[in-house]
């Protein structure tokens, strides 16, 4: 499956993926390897991630940050980086990366472009600050069915910037398409919300751990909501909780901890979160896989 550049009307380019006939599109969220902490742990992520890949057969691999890692040796993280894209690019389904808070890079927009540039590598230019855009449009079809949206949530939440990127990109698409397009949008660290359904209990799923949401007042999330289609947002950041909540129409979700580089490994088994997305009918149901082909689906088709 080839990922194919194009422009959009909200003036920022864009990658279109094309989506297979008679089966939903499946996408494959991963994240925090934490790649940085030992060989013996960097071994055994790769080995889950490819056997992920063989079991599940993504469409599209969406890795919500924490890879590389490298804040604690900025020397040796541009080394780290290429080497896991690298590994990201032979896994044979197109990607896309967003930052996490120990994704150390010491030039923006020099990482952004080694990113773009990677083999299998689905990420356009976007906006410069680590947000973009993948639309996914079936076999003949005019129209994208559904958009995906990557956030850049940098080192403690998401920015006003970010969410009114989001804001003006709908808005832009929804002009030029005459219709919402139901979206996803993926981003490492979690929201305000999702701490506030954790303490009030209402939330389906696994939560060990304090949601550390840090820099967000609770004032993103209506935001989001209100961009219009959005469907569904999946966070990472947190090794030890796998829940999901839905606030006003939209699930609040996280992704299953991939990588054994980091704490939580003994606490809580690692695997990923897989969505598929129906074409044409707007659809769309999650679960969490492993390795071995076993899943745990603590949700319903939405």
């Amino acid at each position: 499956m080839t990922a194919l550049q194009a422009d959009s009307g909200g003036g920022a380019a864009h990658s279109l993926v094309p989506m297979p006939e008679g089966e939903p599109f499946r996408v494959l969220q991963l994240t925090d390897f934490h790649t940085d902490a030992s060989d013996a742990a960097n071994q055994r992520t790769w080995e889950a991630v490819r056997r992920l890949a063989v079991q599940w057969r993504p469409h599209f691999l969406a890795v919500t940050g924490d890879i590389w890692c490298g804040d604690g040796a900025p020397d040796l993280a541009p080394g780290w980086m290429e080497r896991d894209i690298a590994a990201l690019g032979a896994l044979g389904a197109p990607w896309a990366l967003v930052l996490g808070n120990h994704d150390y890079v010491e030039d923006l927009d020099r990482a952004l472009t080694v990113l773009r540039d990677a083999p299998g590598s689905a990420m356009p230019p976007g906006d410069g600050r680590g947000n973009f855009r993948v639309s996914l449009c079936p076999a003949g079809a005019h129209l994208p069915a559904w958009d995906l949206y990557f956030l850049n949530s940098h080192a403690e939440s998401l920015e006003d910037a970010d969410v009114a990127w989001l804001e003006a990109e709908a808005a832009a698409l929804r002009r030029e398409r005459g219709r919402e397009t139901p979206s996803i949008v993926y981003f490492h660290i979690p929201l305000k919300q999702y701490e506030i359904a954790r303490l009030e209990g209402r939330y389906t799923g696994i939560a060990q751990e304090e949601v550390l949401y840090w820099g967000d007042d609770g004032t993103l999330f209506p935001r989001i909501r209100d961009a219009g289609g959005v469907r569904a947002c999946f966070a990472g950041h947190s090794h030890v909780n796998d829940f999901y909540l839905e606030e006003d129409g939209v699930i609040l979700g996280y992704g299953r901890c991939t990588g054994y580089g980091g704490y939580g490994g003994h606490r809580l088994a690692r695997g990923a979160t897989l969505v598929e997305l129906e074409p044409r009918e707007g659809r769309f149901s999650f679960k969490t896989v492993f390795p071995d082909g076993a899943e745990w689906r603590p949700s319903r088709t939405l």
